[in-house]
């Protein structure tokens, strides 16, 4: 896989989810249109770090919200970039919950959020309580919307000409936390446009990056269907994760 289809790889769970839209809260429509401009080379260049500072980092916290089925659901925890496991609290109206995710699985078991309104460490084991399953990401959100936060880490930063040649638009600049970002629409596809394309817009791209100057990403937006979901990423540390032991 190239490195420009790495960087796009998020966009591949994205893609088969775009059906998913049934219960929306903030239709894509109803959203101002930013202002797009294709990235500079230095824009390009801090792009290309962005995934392997989330590797570097090992583990990074997010915390978001979506609809699923009707449901309203608040989701806080960290995803490890390196063991390729996330793990976070649940809650809604229903009885709190923990849950644990891989590529290809997710665990679920009842469990209260600590003061934080992150699961509680350590992970129970594999004996607990747990409810597994494939995770999914063609008919449940939360499932596309796990495995598109899971796939924004990289073991080596990507090729900054091809992040640029294959469509990463500049949207805007912002701040959070009181420090400023840059609001970046992910390149759209691997490759880069044709003359007959059509033109790339700010909402060609279903995925949104906040981006310091260092290259951090400080908050991600998604678009599942026509609902954008956002997820912050808090710049601090995170536990090293890993499945629950005795788990396949």
């Amino acid at each position: 896989m190239s490195r420009a289809q790495r960087f796009v790889s998020a966009l591949i769970y994205v893609g088969i989810v775009m059906a998913l839209s049934a219960c929306t809260a903030s239709p894509a429509a109803s959203r101002p249109a930013p202002s797009a401009r294709p990235v500079t080379t230095e824009e390009a260049q801090l792009l290309a770090v962005t995934r392997f500072n989330n590797y570097d980092a090992r583990t990074r916290p997010f915390s978001t919200a979506l609809t699923e089925q009707g449901g309203e659901l608040t989701i806080t925890g960290w995803i490890d970039y390196v063991a390729h496991v996330g793990y976070a609290s649940v809650t809604g109206a229903f009885d709190p919950q923990a849950i644990v995710w891989s590529d290809t699985t997710v665990g679920i078991i009842p469990q209260t959020p600590d003061d934080g309104g992150n699961p509680t460490l350590p992970m129970p084991a594999a004996d607990a309580e747990w409810q597994s399953r494939a995770l999914d990401a063609t008919t449940s959100r939360l499932d596309a919307l796990l495995a598109v936060l899971s796939s924004l880490g990289s073991d080596r930063p990507d090729n900054p000409l091809l992040v640029q040649q294959t469509g990463a638009l500049w949207l805007r600049d912002e701040t959070i936390d009181a420090t400023a970002v840059s609001v970046f629409a992910a390149p759209p596809t691997d490759t880069p446009p044709e003359a007959t394309s059509s033109p790339i817009t700010a909402d060609t791209s279903t995925l949104r990056l906040w981006v310091d100057d260092t290259g951090l990403m400080r908050r991600a937006e998604v678009r599942l269907g026509d609902d954008w979901t956002t997820a912050d990423m808090p710049d601090v540390a995170g536990p090293a994760l890993a499945l629950p032991e005795g788990a396949e």
